[in-house]
């Protein structure tokens, strides 16, 4: 009756299950301490790598400010968006890190909402920072 989550193609690279939510306080605190740190408007991200880490895909932390955003319909509309943008692109976008985060945080810093496909070019853009960067120092 009810389809297990897969989508039409048969794959499930495009699914963000909750294992990959990011929710652990203490591994949240870590990442904003120790984490490196990139800014593209509208985003900020932080990304921890860990050693011991076996998953492919990282634990992944959405938030968007509520300084910014008033009222917990916009910020929950933007929150989805993003995840969105992040869930149909996230195996480009962790090819572009050029060591495979354990934790992500994607932090939305606009003070205005902004549409599904530039919020896409957007996030592509600050990963691909980090490659470049990296390559930077090298």
């Amino acid at each position: 009756m009810h389809q297990n989550n897969i989508h039409t193609n048969g794959n499930k690279l495009f699914s963000f299950p909750k294992k990959e939510k990011l929710t652990s306080k203490t591994t949240i605190d870590r990442l904003f301490k120790e984490g490196e740190s990139r800014f593209k408007y509208p985003f900020r991200i932080l990304f921890l790598s860990a050693d011991t880490y076996t998953e492919y895909f990282p634990q992944v932390l959405i938030s968007v400010s509520k300084r910014n955003f008033k009222r917990a319909v916009d910020r929950n509309r933007i929150k989805r968006l993003i995840r969105e943008a992040y869930r149909l692109q996230k195996n480009e976008l962790l090819a572009l890190f050029p060591v495979k985060p354990a934790s992500l945080a994607i932090l939305y810093t606009a003070k205005e909402e902004i549409q599904l496909e530039e919020l896409k070019k957007k996030l592509y853009l600050i990963i691909k920072m980090t490659q470049s960067d990296n390559n930077s120092l090298k």
